[in-house]
């Protein structure tokens, strides 16, 4: 039933525009998670979703979080530019003027950081 579920927000992610979130957290034992969620207008309203859950197995870093967002959106047909907004903690690996996620994701799509 949850892949089910799965398949329905990624079949509507895959033909709307969506707002994105991210957050970074470390657990006990040093290990690292990525939870991502999504917000999109369905035709019931707005919905707020989570979209994965995934372990960083190396770091925390701005590079590792956009490497593991790169590879999920491809792998499931659903453009990154589908994209309209990105939120995160303001945690420096999300925000830095360089080597964060925002940074990496502002030099994806060409623009300078």
């Amino acid at each position: 039933m949850a892949e089910d579920v799965e398949k329905q927000l990624i079949a509507h992610l895959q033909v709307k525009h969506f707002a994105f979130q991210l957050d970074e957290s470390t657990l006990r034992d040093n290990e690292a998670i990525l939870l991502a969620y999504v917000r999109f207008n369905s035709d019931e309203g707005p919905k707020e979703e989570m979209i994965f859950a995934r372990s960083l197995v190396t770091d925390t870093k701005g590079e590792t979080i956009f490497a593991e967002v790169v590879n999920y959106f491809p792998e499931n047909n659903i453009s990154l530019l589908s994209i309209i907004a990105c939120a995160t903690d303001r945690a420096h690996s999300m925000t830095g003027r360089h080597k964060s996620f925002i940074a990496h994701k502002k030099k994806y799509f060409g623009f300078t950081a």
